[in-house]
């Protein structure tokens, strides 16, 4: 029943549609079941004094992310950047070794400004297929690295990835 952890976070598979570890919608059902499972667990825990915390179920309702960050979401590429051990700088961890996504490096800083200004406007609001989701000021409109590995555009939606998001914040609330 216990494996000793009290803090636990999971993310799902994200890759290209066919890869043998690609999620698909057939797969919906059961990660929704052990969502509810999970949440219903974390109830039963709590009441039991023995709580588990669940990353994704983390949501303070009075002193969230600010208006910007429920905006912006991570910052990738403005905000945040990951940095090889060469020093080479790209958005984050996720586009490391992409060279579309390199942004510069740690001895001349951000070169590739273009690109920068381009992760600028990836907000929630310039993703017009989030207009009217409810879950959109919780994801800032998701993640830049899943929505181009699924559509090929870091502005695109990664549909598969907004339908569990909803469902985990569902959950969480």
């Amino acid at each position: 029943d216990d494996l000793g952890f009290d803090e636990l976070s999971m993310e799902p598979v994200v890759s290209k549609a066919g890869s043998p570890e690609a999620l698909t919608e057939a797969d919906l059902p059961i990660l929704f079941d052990q969502y509810e499972l999970l949440a219903k667990d974390m109830l039963r825990r709590e009441k039991a004094g023995h709580p588990i915390t669940f990353y994704h179920y983390m949501i303070d309702l009075a002193h969230g992310p600010c208006i910007y960050k429920r905006i912006s979401g991570c910052g990738s590429g403005t905000e945040y950047m990951a940095v090889t051990p060469w020093g080479d700088l790209y958005p984050c961890h996720q586009f490391v070794g992409d060279p579309d996504y390199k942004l510069g490096d740690i001895w001349n800083g951000v070169t590739n400004t273009e690109l920068r200004d381009e992760f600028k406007l990836c907000n929630v609001y310039a993703r017009p297929d989030c207009k009217d989701c409810w879950a959109r000021l919780y994801c800032a409109g998701g993640c830049a690295a899943n929505a181009l590995h699924a559509t090929g555009d870091i502005h695109g939606v990664y549909e598969y990835g907004c339908e569990v998001f909803r469902k985990r914040i569902e959950c969480a609330l």
